[in-house]
């Protein structure tokens, strides 16, 4: 197992997992938001979308914020909830997130088409907001539902210390153990969820509020 320099991105790689995005024009990029240098990000990046809240933000400045490309593009609708009531394991988060936060959704889609070059989509941990925006873009791209869910899945391992801090300091362990479950299983619900209501990622896309010129740019 690779050993991660400490000042690395642990949860940083491309969306899709390996060979995902082979021949396209640009490579867009996942990852968490830690205290790192600027080096530790991949060179070059046209555009950085980062889908935090403010409070987020003031406790942990993302080190390309003076970058030109940056774009704050909260995910979560300040208007409402985080998710509702009923909705308690992550699919059904993620799934409640698709009509509650549609429009937050849509404005990250919507800075990755229009962005001219590699891009980095990233929030806290890079897992929940980063992987729903994630997974949805490489089933937009034709990965298989395995594919999806394996991607999604990866973050467990680049997440394994901050869970196990997060364990170390938790007054409700079955409520960390919900957040921190991250399992293919529970991406390709998503997706299959989108594909089912929707007919497919594009179709949600364009429901969402994205054009059909922004929905052929991703």
């Amino acid at each position: 197992m690779t050993t991660i320099p400490p000042q690395a991105l642990t949860n940083l790689r491309e969306v899709g997992g390996p060979g995902a995005q082979d021949g396209r024009r640009r490579t867009v990029y996942r990852a968490n938001t830690e205290r790192v240098g600027a080096d530790a990000y991949p060179p070059g990046l046209a555009a950085v979308v980062d889908l935090r809240r403010d409070d987020e933000i003031a406790r942990v400045p993302h080190p390309l914020a003076a970058a030109d490309g940056y774009r704050l593009v909260p995910l979560f609708d300040p208007s409402t909830v985080e998710s509702g009531a009923q909705a308690v394991q992550l699919e059904e988060q993620y799934i409640d997130w698709l009509e509650r936060h549609r429009t937050g959704i849509a404005a990250a889609f919507r800075a990755i088409a229009r962005a001219d070059g590699d891009v980095l989509v990233c929030c806290s941990a890079g897992k929940d907001r980063t992987g729903v925006v994630s997974g949805l873009l490489a089933r937009l791209w034709g990965a298989s539902i395995e594919a999806v869910g394996d991607d999604y899945a990866a973050s467990a391992y680049g997440l394994a210390s901050r869970f196990a801090a997060e364990r170390a300091v938790s007054t409700d362990p079955e409520a960390t153990a919900v957040a921190q479950r991250c399992v293919p299983e529970t991406m390709t619900t998503v997706v299959r969820y989108v594909e089912e209501r929707w007919g497919s990622v594009g179709a949600y896309l364009r429901w969402a509020g994205l054009t059909e010129a922004e929905v052929v740019a991703l």
